[in-house]
This record gives structure tokens, C-alpha cells and sequence, in this order.
């Protein structure tokens, strides 16, 4: 690990940027890795800093997907259904990749 002062309140770490101010601009998308049952279905970006990975919950919420299990592990969001999954996954594949 490494450490560079930038100028003002702003310090390098490693590959993070981390600001000194409680004011923190993000400068790049997180990303996320979206499984259903273990399937690779497509990644989520986070495209606002107010936007975050319970919005995929949102989404299969409003169409109408309520049993589902979901947690967070790193980068990777799993979500757990034993009920309607291929339609499940169908319609996470369609959001996924099309924002």
C-alpha cells in the first residue's frame, strides 16, 4: 500500500481516493456482478452517487418478484429464488443490459 498527499484535503491510497472533507465526489461507477442461483446474469453500475445495488430489488419488486433472497459479497450480488427463476433471470438480463 502505498500513500500520496494530493493537493488540499484529497489523499491517494493504493487504488482508492479517499477526500479528507466529509464532501465526497466520486470520480468513477462502482460496479456490481449480478447472480441468480449462482448464474452470471450481467453487471449493475451505479450510475448516481444516490443510486445504489437495492435498486435491483426495486426493479423485480415493481414486476412483480417478491421471493427472492438477495445479499451482497464484494462486488457480487446473489440473488436466491426457488420460484419463477428463469423468468427471474430473464428479466434481470433485459435491465441489466439495458441501462
Amino acid at each position: 500500500m502505498f500513500t500520496l498527499q494530493g493537493t488540499g484535503n484529497t489523499t491517494f491510497v493504493g487504488l482508492g481516493l479517499f477526500n479528507q472533507n466529509e464532501n465526497f465526489t466520486k470520480i468513477s461507477h462502482d460496479r456490481y456482478e449480478v447472480y441468480v442461483n449462482g448464474d452470471y446474469v450481467g453487471q449493475k453500475p451505479l450510475l448516481t452517487s444516490s443510486e445504489d445495488i437495492t435498486s435491483v430489488n426495486d426493479f423485480l419488486h415493481s414486476h412483480g418478484y417478491k421471493n427472492f433472497v438477495a445479499h451482497l459479497d464484494g462486488d457480487h450480488y446473489n440473488i436466491e429464488s426457488n420460484y419463477r427463476d428463469d423468468e427471474l433471470k430473464q428479466a434481470l438480463k433485459i435491465y441489466l443490459h439495458t441501462r
